[in-house]
């Protein structure tokens, strides 16, 4: 966002000019570290997981979000587990496509806030509906450090997408979806039968029966 660039670089002009090398240093983290929560919070974080994200103490950041938000952070226990994503193939697409971020963004001693700010503003500039808040798309990486969850390739579009460890498909949620209506085979759109259902059997190729 172009104001919080700009309150970046004044709160680094204004220590630079701190005459003590080691107290510029301090009070610049400092700084970028308030700066840092403030823009987790307004995406969406809890003051928890700023905290955690940030290491700002944590009555410093209850203050922040009573000032930017005009009431208390919401109570209530972080998630931690992946029932949330595996409810909807939609969400585990989104939790991939955060992955994918993730990835790219979190090169070794990286900031972690900064890291997450920069992955959740690029998952909401890709996704026309976002599915995840800030505190989910934070979750994904855990889940694949705690070996919850793998990467896999899709065997379809090639694509690298994330799945539980005993995952035994070989599609990515994407290409799941898509091949929900259309024949895995020759690519063709299932036809719908005299019930209303899509045909398990592509009357097209006749080649493969669709598993539903």
């Amino acid at each position: 966002m172009p104001g919080h660039n700009h309150d970046m670089f004044n709160a680094r002009q204004a220590f630079d000019k701190t005459g003590d090398p080691r107290m510029r240093s301090d009070l610049y983290l400092q700084a970028e570290r308030i700066i840092e929560a403030t823009r987790l919070i307004e995406l969406g974080a809890r003051d928890g997981l700023a905290q955690q994200l940030t290491g700002v103490p944590k009555a410093k950041v209850n203050r922040l979000y009573c000032q930017l938000m005009g009431r208390p952070s919401p109570s209530g226990q972080t998630p931690f587990s992946d029932v949330g994503y595996l409810k909807d193939r939609h969400r585990l697409l989104d939790a991939s496509v955060a992955w994918g971020l993730y990835k790219k963004l979190a090169p070794e001693k990286r900031d972690t806030a900064r890291v997450f700010i920069e992955v959740y503003e690029g998952y909401l500039a890709i996704v026309n509906e976002p599915l995840l808040d800030l505190t989910r798309v934070c979750l994904v990486p855990n889940l694949v450090q705690m070996g919850i969850w793998q990467e896999y390739r899709c065997q379809y579009c090639r694509a690298a997408y994330l799945a539980p460890v005993d995952h035994l498909g070989h599609a990515c949620p994407g290409c799941e979806l898509y091949y929900r209506y259309r024949c895995r085979a020759c690519g063709n759109a299932l036809k719908v039968t005299a019930k209303g259902r899509y045909a398990k059997t592509c009357l097209d190729c006749r080649t493969i029966e669709y598993p539903g």
